[in-house]
């Protein structure tokens, strides 16, 4: 069985937890790990607080001794994060090409699905760099009436398929005649 890799950020949390004091790296390096952790992923203070259970201050000065580490995994991120942006920008170009020449599916296309994902990977990207102070949650509310459309459509289609046709005739005029 292999050795799990040490990341960057518990090497510098176990760097100073060898020194004197009572820092966080000392007595509690998991926490110490998972703070900087968070922080590298951009989350802010209070989520971070929140979640460890450490104040305000202790997340700060963890932050300001592990600075340059952060900032290392702060760029690896957002260079991740920009790649998999450009990426989606290049698939949805594509997919943009293919459905100029397809106007069937063209209309059957939600502009949504294009552009969400491509939204979200640019925020992570702007949010890794530092550079977005605006967090935006991306959450699907009601679905769109094309999408509702759609999904009764697809319904109609599903019961269809697995009814059996009853051909019926009307018998009432008939007893009524024959008296």
């Amino acid at each position: 069985m292999g050795r799990k890799k040490i990341s960057d950020l518990a090497k510098s949390v176990a760097d100073n937890g060898n020194g004197k004091g009572n820092y966080l790296e000392r007595r509690d390096p998991a926490t110490a790990v998972k703070a900087l952790d968070m922080l590298a992923n951009g989350d802010s203070f209070h989520t971070v607080s929140k979640a460890t259970g450490l104040t305000w201050e202790t997340v700060s000065r963890l932050k300001a001794r592990h600075k340059m580490v952060l900032d290392e995994r702060r760029a690896m991120l957002a260079e991740d994060a920009l790649e998999i942006a450009e990426g989606l920008r290049l698939l949805q170009k594509e997919k943009m090409r293919m459905l100029a020449e397809d106007p069937e599916q063209l209309a059957r296309t939600n502009i949504r699905d294009l552009t969400l994902p491509w939204g979200i990977a640019q925020d992570k990207f702007l949010s890794a760099m530092g550079e977005n102070k605006v967090t935006i949650e991306h959450k699907t509310a009601a679905p769109s009436l094309e999408d509702a459309m759609k999904a009764i459509e697809e319904a109609r289609a599903k019961l269809k398929a697995g009814s059996m046709e009853v051909i019926t005739k009307d018998v009432t005029n008939e007893t009524t005649q024959q008296e």
